[in-house]
């Protein structure tokens, strides 16, 4: 039916549009959903979807081209170019995990270059840098049996919780 303005569809089923080729929406006009809290519109350039929840319920990847990426506000974005994810951010990047976050062997944290670098292989950990300062609020715990070692592995100290070795 139509009063002239608008022109409404009423029907208990769905209404299935059949068309064969694209159907063209104006730029600036919307499809809106209920109240018009919902909305999808284009214009032109931009594609804009506003709700006040948007849930997307995809049922396999979403995938977004290398070279784009997602902005949070007006700053901080994820964007891959096929090799490396970028996050970007003007200040904190802060994990809340309740669980461990797992690092492949032999996939380290890079600080700066490659010349400061923390890396597993399964089985050593290695804390690679010009300096090592290690600041502890208070003690540095060394398990016993567990020594430290210099270049030259005879250059060792170690406690079997009762005397203190040095060999040089």
């Amino acid at each position: 039916s139509s009063d002239g303005t608008d022109f409404t569809f009423n029907s208990g089923n769905d209404i299935n549009l059949t068309a064969t080729t694209d159907i063209n929406i104006p730029s600036n006009v919307g499809l809106t959903f209920g109240n018009d809290g919902e909305k999808i519109e284009g214009d032109g350039t931009d594609l804009t979807i506003a709700g006040n929840n948007i849930n997307l319920t995809a049922t396999a990847d979403v995938v977004i081209p290398a070279n784009v990426g997602i902005t949070f506000g007006t700053g901080e974005k994820i964007e891959g170019d096929s090799t490396d994810l970028t996050i970007t951010s003007g200040a904190k990047i802060n994990l809340t995990a309740t669980s461990d976050v797992h690092l492949p062997n032999n996939v380290g944290i890079v600080f700066g270059d490659a010349a400061e670098k923390i890396e597993g292989d399964g089985t050593d950990l290695t804390i690679a840098g010009n300096n090592i300062k290690l600041t502890a609020a208070t003690d540095v715990i060394i398990p016993t049996n567990v020594g430290l070692h210099f270049t030259d592995a005879n250059e060792k100290i170690e406690s079997d919780g009762t005397d203190l070795t040095v060999n040089s």
